[in-house]
């Protein structure tokens, strides 16, 4: 035995057998060309790699061909049916195939591509036209050594091997075809000469394949991290936000609390002396139901007086006046509307040409593209005004919806289009929009979605 061993032996993914006439599928994987068509019939001619599931043939060659031909004209991949070649030569019996095939062989002619025996290499080396003949050890020779010097046979005569190569046909051939049928051809060459100019045409072609995709990769890693950036630069935006937000509540609770603490110990004054008030009533109130009238009468000056004297301390007291927090309701509704419209994702001047925008705007899109339409001299109405409006817009209900909302004269601010109340209460956000009306009150309107318009401008 040599070298190779069967486990080494390249194996078709579909039949699980060494290759025969693998075929390279578009996916760089590799199949039999008899596997490739009996997936195809039964996966159909769509069907993909039995690897990848990649397409194996293009959309376009449905119906046109039967499928050996189509499968046939994918590209054989000729070193790996040399590598295969080799293992079987390799691990079949080793008897020397020229002088009897009962002598065991110990060498290999990679000339006569046939396996010798000891005799046959003293007789190779006494031969003229086979003393340069290179003879290599049967244990030693692996199968890729081999296949790497196997040499191909001709196109047209199997039994002679290959020596030129026909660019113009695109054929292996062998010296006595060069003299008949390639004799008017204009480049024949040799076929090392032509495969060294091959392998450095396809070298070339690989490192531009190489190069390609390197920029592809640096190209996604940039459209990524640009991703990354924006969703970093919104988060901190509203993380900032957030945390002002909370440091004015703050702020506020505390002025609030600092003016209460001053209030309250005025309002504990106030309160002994409503306790007084209320207790010095109740007392005159027993005496006038209870008292006869020389006991009142006894009691009247002394009463009177005390009484008189409550009434002046407390009639001296004046009335407490507490600050009230201002809160700027149309402010509000304002910062609503600029929250609303913040995030705006917007293309750039050049966009890459390798990546196809999308054809139809985000969510977020929509109120920047509205916000630049043009409006009429007329306040636009209805369906031309659903077309034109945006956040921030000052409304008022429309014509349909005064008893609905309650008054005509009510007015309030766009604060989201599409509309985000909808989407918190489970419904279809477009068609839609949010007003926060002065009021205070806020909810979602139709404008648009089945033939309604709730909303005028105003």
């Amino acid at each position: 035995m040599g070298a190779a061993s069967s486990s080494e032996l390249p194996e078709c993914p579909v039949c699980h057998d060494g290759y025969k006439e693998p075929k390279i599928l578009p996916c760089t994987h590799l199949a039999c060309k008899k596997c490739v068509v009996s997936w195809l019939q039964k996966a159909g001619v769509k069907g993909g790699c039995p690897l990848c599931r990649a397409p194996i043939l293009p959309s376009t060659s449905q119906g046109q061909r039967d499928l050996n031909t189509l499968v046939n004209d994918l590209p054989t991949d000729l070193a790996t049916m040399a590598l295969v070649d080799s293992h079987t030569v390799l691990i079949g019996q080793h008897v020397c195939m020229i002088c009897d095939n009962s002598v065991a062989a110990t060498s290999f002619c990679l000339q006569c591509d046939a396996k010798i025996c000891k005799a046959c290499i003293r007789t190779h080396k006494n031969i003229p036209s086979t003393r340069k003949h290179v003879i290599e050890d049967l244990n030693k020779l692996s199968p890729q050594r081999l296949a790497e010097i196997k040499r191909a046979t001709c196109n047209v005569h199997d039994d002679r091997l290959a020596e030129l190569y026909c660019s113009t046909h695109q054929e292996l051939i062998c010296t006595l075809c060069n003299s008949t049928n390639h004799r008017s051809c204009a480049e024949v060459k040799a076929i090392p000469d032509v495969a060294t100019e091959k392998r450095r045409e396809l070298e070339q072609q690989a490192q531009r394949l190489r190069d390609r995709a390197t920029a592809l990769a640096t190209e996604i890693q940039e459209v990524t991290d640009t991703f990354k950036a924006m969703r970093k630069k919104a988060n901190d935006m509203f993380d900032d936000l957030e945390q002002c937000l909370k440091k004015r509540r703050q702020e506020v609770n505390t002025l609030i609390q600092t003016e209460e603490n001053a209030v309250m110990t005025s309002l504990a004054e106030l309160e002994k002396w409503r306790a007084a008030l209320a207790l010095n009533a109740a007392s005159v109130g027993n005496v006038v139901q209870s008292a006869s009238g020389g006991s009142l009468l006894g009691m009247m000056k002394g009463l009177t007086s005390r009484l008189d004297d409550l009434e002046l301390q407390t009639g001296t007291t004046r009335k407490m006046e507490v600050k009230d927090l201002t809160l700027d309701l149309q402010k509000l509704n304002q910062l609503r509307a600029d929250i609303a419209s913040l995030g705006q994702i917007t293309k750039p001047a050049t966009t890459p040409t390798t990546l196809q925008q999308p054809t139809q705007p985000s969510p977020a899109t929509t109120t920047a593209t509205s916000a630049t339409t043009p409006r009429t001299a007329d306040k636009p109405r209805k369906a031309a005004l659903a077309k034109v409006l945006r956040v921030g817009d000052r409304v008022k209900p429309g014509p349909d919806w005064y008893s609905d909302l309650g008054s005509k004269d009510k007015k309030g601010t766009v604060t989201a289009i599409p509309s985000r109340l909808a989407v918190q209460r489970g419904g279809d956000p477009q068609g839609r929009v949010d007003v926060q009306w002065d009021d205070g009150y806020e909810d979602w309107y139709r404008m648009g979605i089945n033939g309604w318009y709730s909303l005028d401008l105003l």
